[in-house]
């Protein structure tokens, strides 16, 4: 069969660290063709040399039949390879014309801008796709999906032959998805080929033809989507089953830590009572938007009550900021780690320590060692990888990164922890890890609340799971009683109501 672009035993390393070790990947004419891993597995890399980012110590790369060494980004573009990162390279105070034709302006004979050429051959190409946008509109107006199909429709006039897309439906909604996924099964249908890198295996099962698999920079192997599943693709990546994701050796829940009775929150929560004991872990389940967002907030006290009260040991709970919610005892994990979780511009061990900061330094003076010693205890126990305590936040992988931010809450000693969907744009090991710490905080008697999208992830971890639809707990299921197909019959039950009610 043939092949457009293939990378034959290839080898990277950086200083003393061997990357890529003989990997192989091959890519056809017209296919979707996942590539998954762990952070770490290579996948980074593997797609930097193919983009002439990164070269090669050894091994070939070959395009459309012909053996090639990719020197630099632009060479990359002459072969017609084009990759779209998760964060877009979209200059925002331009058009969506210009920055689809930035490359290319249309001129007229007098080598003027043909702005007239330019915003009809913008629209005809975004019509083209199945896509309504205002060409002439600034780039900062248009929302995150459709600057994802933007980077498309750029990628598509330069001519792009193969087209390398890195976890492009991190910010989308489910919708907003499988919008994409249509335009880029059509595509294919016109021979453009993908790569097609995501964490989410469900993606992976909807879009791709064929899944490659890499881990600690070595291929696996590479299988017929249609003949895979959720356990083979995990056992490729991680070594383990899927089972083994979701540990349950836990103690008996304690006493009722947290109550809510009540919430009524922007006239979109409306009476949302429930509680959680020491040592049990406690999900709210619900579509997006159903109201997950402003409950975190209204806990922390980032959003103000409009009534019902909240209780932590029996009394009565009022805080203001995440500042005074950390003093109580309680710690939140934020589902948007680069703008309200993390400092980027801060090291490994300034963020870890951040909450305990007032704990470590008596008379405003940093003790410096037991700053490192509290950090230090932290990295070992969630198994956090980095070149050292002092390394950038922000140059360590989402799974990395997002058990840092857990693990600033724990130096504190908190007694409630909530998680906003703790494991976005996170591999599966770094799930397990998180999974497996979550496990062991709850048996040392820390009560646990966490809202979640993913249902394999709220029926796996939870004791018991509450439902939200349009802003009400509209069900509270005991694990044992949970399935998918219930908790998703609770989650639109409104929905189908208000159907019910209009025929």
């Amino acid at each position: 069969m043939s092949v457009i672009l293939a990378a034959k035993d290839i080898n990277k390393t950086f200083g003393t660290a061997h990357v890529l070790r003989d990997v192989s990947f091959d890519l056809r004419p017209g296919e979707i063709h996942g590539l998954i891993g762990e952070n770490g597995a290579g996948k980074s890399t593997l797609i930097k040399i193919m983009s002439g980012d990164y070269t090669m110590d050894s091994g070939e790369l070959v395009f459309d039949d012909k053996p090639v060494v990719i020197r630099s980004p632009s060479h990359s573009l002459s072969l017609g390879i084009r990759v779209i990162y998760q964060e877009f390279n979209l200059a925002k105070a331009l058009t969506v014309a210009e920055n689809i034709f930035i490359g290319d302006i249309p001129r007229s004979k007098g080598g003027f801008v043909d702005w007239k050429e330019m915003n009809k051959r913008a629209d005809e190409l975004l019509s083209s796709m199945g896509i309504k946008v205002d060409v002439r509109q600034k780039v900062s107006d248009v929302s995150i999906a459709e600057q994802q199909l933007i980077e498309i429709a750029k990628a598509l006039s330069e001519e792009a032959r193969v087209l390398i897309m890195d976890e492009p439906t991190a910010a989308l909604s489910d919708q907003e998805s499988e919008k994409l996924f249509n335009i880029i099964r059509g595509l294919r249908d016109k021979g453009l080929s993908v790569i097609f890198i995501t964490h989410r295996l469900s993606e992976q099962f909807a879009l791709s033809d064929r899944v490659t698999v890499l881990r600690d920079g070595q291929t696996v192997g590479t299988v017929e989507t249609k003949d895979a599943n959720d356990d083979l693709l995990v056992h490729m990546m991680v070594g383990r089953e899927l089972s083994d994701l979701y540990p349950r050796n836990r103690k008996e829940a304690g006493e009722v830590i947290f109550e809510a009775k009540g919430l009524h929150v922007d006239d979109r929560i409306r009476d949302v009572s429930f509680n959680i004991r020491g040592g049990e872990i406690v999900t709210f389940f619900g579509l997006m938007g159903a109201g997950q967002e402003q409950i975190c907030k209204a806990i922390i006290g980032a959003t103000t009550l409009k009534a019902g009260s909240m209780t932590l040991y029996g009394e009565e709970l009022r805080v203001q900021n995440l500042r005074q919610a950390n003093s109580k005892g309680l710690g939140y994990v934020s589902d948007d780690r680069k703008f309200e979780g993390l400092i980027p511009s801060m090291s490994l061990q300034g963020n870890v320590t951040l909450a305990a900061l007032k704990k470590l330094s008596p008379f405003g003076i940093t003790r410096k060692r037991t700053e490192q010693d509290v950090t230090g205890k932290w990295v070992k126990r969630m198994s956090i990888r980095c070149k050292s305590q002092q390394q950038l936040i922000a140059s360590l992988s989402g799974g990395n990164q997002q058990k840092a931010m857990i693990a600033r809450w724990l130096s504190n000693k908190i007694k409630l922890l909530i998680l906003n969907m703790p494991t976005r744009g996170v591999d599966v090991g770094a799930k397990a890890e998180i999974y497996g710490l979550l496990e062991e905080l709850a048996n040392e008697g820390v009560a646990i609340l966490v809202f979640s999208l993913e249902l394999p992830e709220v029926i796996g971890i939870s004791d018991r799971i509450y439902v939200l639809c349009e802003g009400e707990v509209v069900a509270e299921v005991p694990v044992e009683e949970a399935d998918q197909d219930i908790l998703m019959k609770h989650a639109v039950s409104k929905f189908l109501h208000m159907g019910g009610k209009s025929e």
